[in-house]
C-alpha cells in the first residue's frame, strides 16, 4: 500500500539499516492508562489463552492415533495448524471483528474435530482451528498497540503470563479428559469443546471491552486499497515452499527413502521457492510480507528468528516433550502432564519479572542473549535424560523452562518497539507467522530426526540380537512385522520366547533413549547459534516514551485517532 502518510517524514523507505529511528512524540496532552485500557489487555489476553488452549490439545496426539489411527501423519495434526496460520496471519489486521471472528471460528474447528471419526477429520478441524489463532492471536499486537511505548514490556508479560498459566490448565484438562475417559472413546474429544468454550468466552469478552480507533493504515486507505495491497503472491510462494519442505522432512525416511526420487524433489522445490520467495520480497514488492519500512534497524530480522525459535521451543518441544515423556516414563495421560508442568509452570511466573525488568531498565540485549545461553545450556543437557532419570528430566526441563519465560516476553515487545508504530500490526503477524513456522520446524525436524535414529537403532538392535541368540530370519521378519504394526504389546502375545521378547523391548527402549539424544542436541544447537546472532541487537530506550497508537481513554489523543 503506497498511499501517503501522515508520519512518511518519520520512516524514509530508504533509511540505512542499522539505525532505529525515534518516529513517535510524547502526546502533549499527557496520555496515562486507565480501567478501560487495563479490562482490554485482561480480555485480548484471554482471546490469547483460547489459542494457547488450543495448542496444548497437540499434547494428546499420541491418544488420538491410538482411537482413529494415522500415526504415519500424525505430524499433520499440528502441522495443519501451523501452515494455515503461516498463510493467513499476514492477511490480517488486528481489528476487533478479526479477532472475535476468530473465536467464532475457533468454535467451530474445535467442533468438527472433536466429532472427528478419521486423521483426515482431525485435520481439517485443527486447519480451522488455525485460521482461529491467525485472528485470536492479533491479540498480542492489538495489546501492544492499546499500551504506551514504555509499558509495552509490562502489557506484554501480562498477555504471556496469562497464556502460560492457560498452557497449564490446557494441558492438565487435555489429559483429565484422556485419564478418565469422558464420553468414551478416548475421551480427548471433549479436550476440543474445552477449547472451543475458550474461543467462545475470549471472543465475548473482546467484543464487550475492546473498541479501537480502527488501525492507522486502515484509516488511511479503502476497502480496495488494503486487499490490493496484500502480497498474495508472496503468501503463495512462502506456504507454497514450506509445504514442499515439509513434506520432503516428512517422507524422508518413513514414508519413502530419503534419496528417493518423492523426497529429493520435495525438498529442492521447496528451497527453490523460498529463494524465489526471498528474491520476490526484496525485489518484487517493498510493501510485501515483508514491508522494506519494517528494516530500519537490524532489529526486525533478528527478532524475526528470536520468534521462530520462541515457536520452536513452545510449540515444537512441548508437542515433542510430551510425546518423550510418554515414550519414558508412563503412558498415563494425567501424570504424562505432572512431569511436563515444571517446564510449563517455570515458564509461565518468570514472564512478569522479565517485562519489569524491561521496563524499568529500558534494555533487553543482555537479558535476552542470557537467556537464550541458558535454554542451550539445558535443553543440551536434556539429551542426557534415560526411562530411569526422571529426577534430572524434571528438573532441566523446569530450569529452560525460565528462560523461555524470556525469550517469549521480550523479542516480541522489542520487535513492537523496533517498528514504526503504524505497522506495528504487520509486525505482529509476521512475529506470528514465526512463530508457527517455529512449531512446524520443531515439530517436523524434530519428529524426523527422532523417527530416523529410533528406526536406525531398532534395525541395528534387532539384527544383534537375533544373530547372539541364533534365532531365524523367519523369527526376525515376525518381530519387524509387529513392531511396523505400531503396537509392541503384540510381541507378548504373538507365542515368540518370553525372553527374546524382553530382549526385544530392552532394543526398542534403548533406541528411544539413544533418538531423543539427539533431538535434544538440535534444539540446544539451535537456540546457541540464536544467542550469538542475538548479541547484535539495538537498544530501544530512545522509543520507551508515551506514544500510544490506538488510544482506548478519552482524551485528545483518541479524539484525534477517531476523527
Amino acid at each position: 500500500m503506497d498511499q501517503a502518510k501522515p508520519e512518511a517524514q518519520h520512516v524514509d523507505l530508504v533509511e540505512p539499516p542499522g539505525h532505529l529511528i525515534d518516529s513517535e512524540d510524547e502526546p502533549i496532552d499527557g496520555y496515562s492508562l486507565g480501567w478501560k485500557t487495563f479490562a482490554a489487555i485482561i480480555a485480548l489476553s484471554l482471546a490469547y489463552c483460547a489459542t494457547v488452549i488450543n495448542n496444548m490439545s497437540f499434547t494428546i496426539i499420541k491418544f488420538q492415533v491410538g482411537t482413529v489411527g494415522g500415526a504415519s501423519i500424525a505430524s499433520w495434526f499440528s502441522n495443519a495448524e501451523y501452515l494455515v496460520n503461516l498463510a493467513v496471519a499476514p492477511m490480517l489486521d488486528r481489528e476487533e471483528r478479526i479477532i472475535v471472528g476468530g473465536c467464532a471460528v475457533g468454535v467451530v474447528g474445535s467442533c468438527v474435530s472433536a466429532s472427528a471419526t478419521t486423521p483426515g477429520q482431525i485435520i481439517c478441524g485443527n486447519a480451522l482451528c488455525g485460521f482461529a489463532v491467525s485472528c485470536a492471536v492479533l491479540a498480542i499486537p492489538a495489546n501492544q498497540e492499546i499500551s504506551t511505548n514504555r509499558q509495552r514490556p509490562l502489557a506484554m508479560a501480562i498477555n504471556q503470563t496469562m497464556g502460560n498459566c492457560s498452557s497449564v490448565l490446557g494441558v492438565f484438562v487435555a489429559a483429565a479428559f484422556v485419564k478418565f475417559n469422558a464420553g468414551g472413546n478416548g475421551g480427548w474429544q471433549w479436550q476440543y469443546y474445552f477449547q472451543g468454550c475458550a474461543y467462545g468466552f475470549g471472543g465475548l469478552v473482546v467484543l464487550l471491552t475492546y473498541f479501537p480507533p480502527r488501525p492507522r493504515l486502515a484509516r488511511e486507505g479503502n476497502l480496495r486499497e488494503l486487499l490490493g495491497g496484500i502480497d498474495y503472491v508472496g503468501i503463495a510462494l512462502m506456504c507454497g515452499s514450506f509445504t514442499s519442505l515439509l513434506l520432503g522432512l516428512t517422507w524422508g525416511g518413513v514414508t519413502y527413502p530419503w534419496r528417493s526420487a518423492q523426497t529429493i524433489a520435495s525438498l529442492v522445490c521447496g528451497i527453490i521457492g523460498l529463494i524465489v520467495f526471498g528474491l520476490w520480497e526484496w525485489l518484487g514488492k517493498k510493501d510485501g510480507i515483508f514491508d522494506h519500512r519494517l528494516m530500519q534497524s537490524r532489529n526486525f530480522p533478528i527478532l524475526m528468528l528470536n520468534c521462530t525459535i520462541d515457536g520452536m521451543l513452545l510449540l515444537g518441544v512441548a508437542v515433542l516433550y510430551s510425546q518423550q515423556i510418554g515414550a519414558f516414563f508412563t503412558d498415563d495421560a494425567v501424570k504424562i502432564a505432572a512431569i511436563l508442568s515444571p517446564y510449563l509452570v517455570t515458564s509461565t511466573f518468570g514472564c512478569l519479572p522479565a517485562g519489569w525488568l524491561m521496563t524499568r531498565t529500558k534494555s533487553f540485549r543482555i537479558l535476552l542473549v542470557g537467556s537464550l545461553v541458558w535454554c542451550a545450556l539445558f535443553t543440551g543437557l536434556m539429551s542426557i535424560v534415560t526411562p530411569d532419570r526422571l529426577a534430572i528430566a524434571l528438573v532441566f526441563s523446569g530450569l529452560f523452562g525460565i528462560g523461555t519465560a524470556v525469550t517469549t516476553v521480550i523479542p516480541l515487545s522489542a520487535l513492537a518497539l523496533s517498528v514504526p508504530s503504524y505497522l506495528l500490526g504487520t509486525a505482529g503477524a509476521i512475529s506470528i507467522s514465526a512463530r508457527s513456522l517455529g512449531g512446524i520446524i520443531g515439530v517436523t525436524i524434530f519428529t524426523a530426526i527422532h523417527t530416523n535414529e529410533y528406526n536406525k537403532h531398532v534395525a541395528s538392535g534387532l539384527s544383534t540380537l537375533i544373530s547372539s541368540e541364533g534365532y531365524s530370519d523367519t523369527t526376525h521378519h515376525q518381530i519387524t512385522s509387529i513392531l511396523a504394526t505400531g503396537n509392541p504389546n503384540l510381541l507378548s502375545t504373538s507365542g515368540l520366547d518370553p525372553n527374546l521378547v524382553q530382549g526385544v523391548y530392552a532394543v526398542l527402549s534403548d533406541a528411544q533413549a539413544s533418538s531423543w539424544t539427539y533431538v535434544w542436541v538440535a534444539v540446544a544447537g539451535l537456540i546457541g547459534a540464536n544467542a550469538v546472532v542475538s548479541w547484535f541487537v539495538e537498544s530501544v530506550a530512545v522509543r520507551m516514551n508515551a506514544h500510544v497508537e490506538s488510544a482506548l481513554e478519552e482524551s485528545e489523543v483518541r479524539r484525534r485517532q477517531l476523527a
